[in-house]
């Protein structure tokens, strides 16, 4: 297979440089792979991969340096010589090449090419003005962002003369974060994921257009996430939020959801609201107030007999992780000593909306678990169905 012409020409500009280079030509890949050692620049070796990919020309680097080098020393040493090699490469060659160090993920740039231009925008829209970077299993990417924020990876590339956006097909795995968006953290993307083409197109120089779509990509997923929190907290204060000891739930039903605003294959967009375990869809649109109306329609609804789940209902059976809203298959019977049911029923729902935390005594495998909550103590089988016995906890005095 041929190698490019810009491969042969950085391998001949490092030579010129002083590197001494062991080449390695992977023809299946299309690679060129190169060991580089430079006694007056480098401290350790490193291996340089030229590649393509996705349009963009890749020079992606790793270190190999001793324990004893400090891992951002040698970062910063990576990214000075990059820098360095762009800014006496070519000028009209580099305008669409892209760094990556391998060891930690980041981009490298040269600062003043259009390449270093766009990632300086996304940088500072959808990564706090941190440095951009990316954990991946895919051992040669392209200019792939994975934002707090979303739910797909994003890619960019120069398609004629656009900046194009992609975005990943597999969505992000639903355990890196919920519906309210305290949980959110940068996922790895799998190795070989596919990239669809959206309409997101911003022509190269325009950088200030590339800002505005960055901003509104950013505000409408955001917007979507809360406008879905607050649908749901409307009829359950407590819905959405994390404790010590047990997760939320709402009629009953333990809430890890997470809310999606997906860019699909043919380039429209998909809303929906999903209940993490289950993969159980709450709400779907097209739009988001389509989404939204349908949320509010799902959790709004009484139960199917009129009987809407108690609190200790809900409690117990967030705590068993129950999906069904029949708390009577599960409670063959509550008993309160020293205490009104609608008395235990305030204080838990109060307890709920206050986000107090569980304070488990027992929790037995093979028989009845016992915790504390709401200033009550409360015992129940480890699994259900079973009888539940509530009583005040020894410390609590007064009426609920």
């Amino acid at each position: 297979m041929e190698f490019t012409h810009w491969k042969r020409r950085l391998q001949d500009h490092l030579e010129r440089m002083g590197f001494d280079l062991r080449i390695e030509r992977l023809a299946m890949q299309d690679i060129l792979k190169l060991e580089a050692t430079h006694g007056a620049f480098l401290f350790f070796p490193i291996t340089i991969n030229l590649y393509e990919r996705m349009g963009w020309q890749m020079v992606a680097i790793e270190s190999h340096h001793p324990d004893s080098v400090d891992d951002l020393f040698a970062e910063a040493q990576v990214q000075s010589l990059f820098q360095m090699t762009m800014m006496t490469f070519e000028e009209e060659e580099r305008e669409f090449i892209l760094g990556f160090y391998s060891n930690t993920g980041r981009y490298l740039t040269d600062t003043l090419s259009l390449t270093g231009q766009l990632v300086r925008i996304i940088e500072e829209e959808w990564n706090a003005g941190e440095p951009l970077r990316i954990a991946t299993f895919e051992s040669f990417p392209g200019l792939f962002v994975a934002p707090s924020f979303a739910h797909q990876t994003y890619a960019f590339a120069a398609v004629e003369d656009d900046w194009q956006v992609f975005v990943g097909r597999t969505g992000r795995p639903a355990s890196d974060y919920r519906l309210d968006g305290t949980v959110l953290a940068p996922h790895r993307v799998p190795e070989g994921e596919l990239f669809t083409r959206i309409p997101l197109t911003v022509p190269l120089h325009q950088f200030e257009d590339v800002r505005k779509q960055l901003q509104s990509e950013q505000q409408e997923v955001q917007t979507f996430l809360t406008q879905a929190m607050a649908t749901i907290q409307a009829y359950d204060p407590s819905f959405g939020f994390a404790w010590r000891g047990t997760v939320t739930f709402f009629h009953g039903i333990p809430v890890n959801p997470f809310a999606q605003r997906l860019w699909l294959d043919d380039g429209q967009k998909r809303f929906r609201i999903m209940q993490q375990g289950s993969r159980r869809i709450l709400a779907i649109g097209d739009t988001a107030p389509e989404a939204i109306e349908r949320l509010d329609q799902a959790v709004g609804a009484g139960e199917p007999d009129g009987t809407p789940v108690s609190a200790v209902g809900q409690l117990l059976l967030g705590i068993w992780k129950q999906f069904e809203s029949d708390e009577t298959t599960y409670l063959t019977e509550v008993t309160c000593e020293g205490i009104s049911r609608q008395q235990v029923e305030n204080r838990i729902r109060n307890a709920l909306a206050r986000q107090e935390a569980i304070e488990w005594i027992v929790q037995a495998q093979n028989s009845n678990d016992s915790c504390r909550f709401a200033g009550l103590t409360i015992t129940f089988p480890h699994r259900p169905p079973g009888v539940v016995q509530i009583k005040r906890a020894d410390d609590v005095t007064g009426s609920g």
